[in-house]
């Protein structure tokens, strides 16, 4: 299917529907799209803080079956 055939069949769902939450999810997704991503100054050096601690080996990862074990022998 093309896009305008997309789009046809979007604006029929939209028509047909009475929930208003769905209206204001559609909304806020399609103002979201044009909008840039803002990062504060502050949240700008905490992420290259980040980086360089992984460039340079200081920092640990670990697998979700890691953080899993260990949350539960804390709990």
């Amino acid at each position: 299917m093309d896009i305008q055939a997309e789009k046809i069949e979007l604006v029929k769902l939209l028509l047909e529907t009475q929930k208003e939450s769905v209206i204001n999810k559609i909304k806020l997704l399609l103002k979201s799209e044009n909008e840039d991503f803002d990062v504060t100054e502050a949240q700008k050096e905490e992420l290259d803080n980040r980086l360089a601690r992984m460039e340079k080996g200081d920092t640990k990862f670990y697998s979700w079956e890691r953080v899993e074990q260990n949350l539960k022998q804390a709990l």
